[in-house]
């Protein structure tokens, strides 16, 4: 008697406890209809292409002496609107877009970047991120003009790696 009483003690703890997970039913009609929630969940892509200017691959600013402002990049031509990298916005949201040096510039370079043709809207930068333009629509592109300016720079070639990347605008 004492297993059987067990039994059914645990069976009725069982059924109250399934009682307590199990929501009441309610029910819905015409004149009560039910309502709830849709959400759809889409991930951000924050994808982008660069185009460089005419035939270039990189950025190549070829001096003429070692002492030079204002030096362009081939293939760019502020004075025509024509930069050197135009950023297409290929994802689904509004994106920034932000440029940097992955290693130090040269001691005698700086390096500009600007979306705008006028160099004096251009800003400085190296290791750290500066931004190019913020809130470029899906479907939208940027353009991306650089300069540099040089001080005493000895001859031959000196490379530095530039990094382009891109945020969900908030």
């Amino acid at each position: 008697m004492k297993k059987i009483g067990k039994i059914s003690a645990l069976a009725i703890s069982v059924m109250i406890a399934i009682s307590g997970i199990v929501s009441t039913a309610i029910a819905y009609d015409a004149d009560n209809p039910w309502t709830g929630t849709v959400k759809w969940s889409i991930p951000s892509d924050t994808s982008f292409t660069v185009t460089f200017a005419g035939t270039e691959t990189q950025v190549n600013f070829t001096a003429s002496s070692a002492t030079e402002n204002l030096i362009e990049p081939s293939g760019q031509d502020a004075s025509s609107n024509t930069p050197i990298i135009t950023i297409e916005n290929t994802g689904n949201a509004n994106l920034n877009f932000s440029c940097n040096l992955t290693s130090a510039k040269p001691s005698w370079a700086t390096i500009k970047v600007s979306n705008q043709s006028d160099h004096t809207t251009a800003t400085e930068f190296d290791t750290t991120l500066v931004l190019i333009n913020e809130s470029v629509p899906a479907g939208s592109s940027t353009p991306m003009y650089l300069w540099t300016n040089i001080t005493n720079a000895p001859a031959g070639d000196t490379t530095r790696t530039l990094q382009i990347e891109s945020e969900a605008a908030s």
